[in-house]
């Protein structure tokens, strides 16, 4: 789900910047009255039969589509029934996808008028979201914007931003997911033996980079842990593809010594420095990272012999060990 943009002069850019910040309580919200079931176009609520069906479904995952095709008549009615059962509402349940769905005429026709209101009076957000989130629907209104809308597109919260980029990421495992099976579906059983061996070891060792080595004192660390669990996971995806090809790149002996003794001289640095690297990142998480990081790589050249016995298990250690490096060297970067 990309973040789109929308043309707007520097100047009144500024102003409305100036305005959220010198008048965070001065907001439209507050001259808004609350949207209610009963102001919803009767013909969109869902009957009494639609309610049966809709038990224990989210509406955000139908409307975005995160596993399932994607139903936005479905995810209206379960935006209702979250409403009309006073279930606690998430982020991106009941008004938020019936702000977005009536602001696109996904599955209902088109109402921006009703968007607004639920933008301003019943869907949660920071002040500055609000005025956001508001002037994006007017403008959308007097066609001044275009394309679709999304909440995801005003957000200046670091919470709103962990939430979007969780939306993201499960899109993106989806689509991961499918591209795997897709790969391994052609493998032998003891292929698929040896990958799942190799899958355990890359779940533990992403897991511990994300929680380990990436600064979380932010409000905005959800979001950072996530991008960097898609950069692994996408990263990962790209070698098992060369791996069911196995057409990785040749490295000699002489190439691992070299890589093996740049990787040393790299964690010796981060050894040597102080307990705190860098915001959450400690030498001691460091150093257990490494540690489950020395299993990934050992599986994979485990894995490697089973996929592609007449490949070197020198150049699958030289790989490993090239991205290994990259991750390292950036946190000494980041001591700098």
């Amino acid at each position: 789900m990309k973040k789109k943009r929308y043309p707007k002069t520097k100047f009144v850019f500024v102003i409305k910047i100036l305005v959220i910040l010198i008048f965070p309580f001065v907001s439209r919200s507050q001259e808004c009255e609350k949207v209610k079931i009963t102001d919803f176009p009767a013909k969109d609520l869902p009957n009494e039969s639609d309610r049966v069906l809709l038990r224990g479904e989210d509406p955000y995952v139908n409307y975005y589509g995160i596993g399932v095709e994607i139903d936005y008549v479905k995810a209206r009615f379960l935006a209702f029934v979250v409403k009309e059962n006073n279930v606690e509402e998430k982020p991106l349940d009941g008004y938020s996808i019936l702000m977005m769905l009536y602001a696109n005429g996904f599955g209902v026709e088109r109402n921006l008028d009703l968007s607004i209101r639920l933008a301003c009076a019943n869907v949660w957000g920071a002040p500055a979201e609000k005025e956001g989130r508001i002037q994006h629907l007017n403008d959308m209104k007097t066609a001044e914007s275009r394309g679709i809308f999304d909440i995801c597109d005003d957000i200046t919260s670091g919470f709103m931003d962990g939430i979007c980029h969780s939306i993201r990421s499960e899109l993106a495992v989806t689509k991961r997911k499918q591209e795997m099976d897709s790969i391994i579906s052609k493998w032998t059983n003891q292929e698929k033996q040896a990958y799942l061996e190799l899958r355990k070891a890359a779940t533990i060792f992403f897991d511990e980079r994300a929680a380990f080595e990436v600064d979380l004192t932010g409000t905005s660390r959800s979001a950072f842990q996530l991008d960097e669990s898609d950069d692994l996971e996408d990263q990962f995806l790209s070698e098992i593809a060369k791996a069911d090809k196995c057409s990785i790149k040749k490295y000699s002996v002489q190439n691992f010594v070299q890589a093996d003794s740049k990787l040393n001289s790299v964690y010796s640095r981060i050894k040597q420095n102080k307990t705190t690297i860098y915001g959450s990142v400690t030498k001691d998480g460091v150093r257990k990272t490494q540690r489950k990081w020395i299993q990934y790589r050992n599986a994979w050249v485990l894995f490697a012999a089973v996929k592609c016995p007449f490949e070197m298990e020198i150049s699958w250690k030289t790989m490993i060990t090239n991205e290994r490096i990259k991750q390292l060297q950036e946190l000494v970067d980041a001591q700098k």
